[in-house]
């Protein structure tokens, strides 16, 4: 694949899924694909009992939606609903993913990037550098039902208040202080943490995890599924109000 890696830990126990897609590691097409063939494969190997999941990038986990490949498609809209199902089916397969999923979001984590982060389990951040930011109340564009519940499953509903409202960025230490990450480590240390976080999870019963998983997570996989879709059309059009 060109754009993610899979690497198997076999005394952890513990899969590294590691991506870029330059620029800034949004969530092109190709890149969902890839991702989604990693999930597939970590899933099926016993050797994987939990997943890491950052990316090779320093300085960008992801800062969300290909705005360039929209705007490439803005006439088809067909296409653009395609691809907005496409990540609404990675953030639905990772909230109800059965093994433990750990970010380690080692840059700026933005937008879709940001929603998708917050549907693994569990998230750590650098503390010297890289922001969260919900930047759609600044470029017009409506969060959806399936953003607003994985937001405020994730967040204290002050933090989530602040990110939705303001468009306002926040660092690791705050995003420590929103609920919405676990801890903060420097570059050095953040995935070498997360490996052994997720080795600890590792050890859980995956059918146990799973269903644990799916009882909490399953009514926001209904919102993705079937509450989403009805509202791409007129939140495109409230995004495009905006640009003109």
């Amino acid at each position: 694949m060109k754009h993610v890696e899979l690497e198997v830990r076999a005394q952890e126990r513990v899969g590294v899924l590691t991506f870029t897609c330059p620029p800034e590691n949004r969530l092109h097409p190709d890149l969902v694909r890839e991702v989604m063939q990693a999930l597939d494969q970590a899933e099926a190997q016993d050797e994987v009992g939990a997943l890491v999941i950052t990316s090779q990038d320093a300085k960008f986990f992801s800062t969300g939606l290909d705005l360039a490949w929209l705007m490439e498609h803005q006439g088809d809209r067909q296409e653009i609903g395609g691809y907005l199902l496409a990540v609404n089916r990675l953030f639905q397969r990772t909230t109800l993913y059965p093994k433990p999923t750990v970010a380690a979001l080692n840059g700026h984590t933005f937008a879709a990037g940001l929603f998708w982060a917050a549907h693994m389990d569990f998230r750590f951040m650098r503390q010297d550098r890289g922001w969260i930011c919900l930047p759609e109340v600044d470029i017009n564009i409506p969060l959806l039902p399936g953003m607003i519940a994985i937001c405020q499953a994730t967040m204290t509903p002050q933090g989530f208040r602040r990110l939705y409202y303001t468009g306002e960025r926040l660092t690791g230490p705050q995003a420590v202080e929103a609920g919405f990450v676990d801890g903060v480590f420097s570059q050095e240390q953040l995935v070498p943490h997360c490996v052994q976080f997720a080795a600890g999870l590792a050890r859980k019963r995956t059918r146990t995890y799973a269903e644990m998983k799916r009882r909490i997570r399953e009514p926001i996989a209904r919102i993705l599924e079937h509450e989403d879709p009805r509202l791409f059309e007129s939140t495109l059009a409230i995004a495009a109000e905006g640009a003109g």
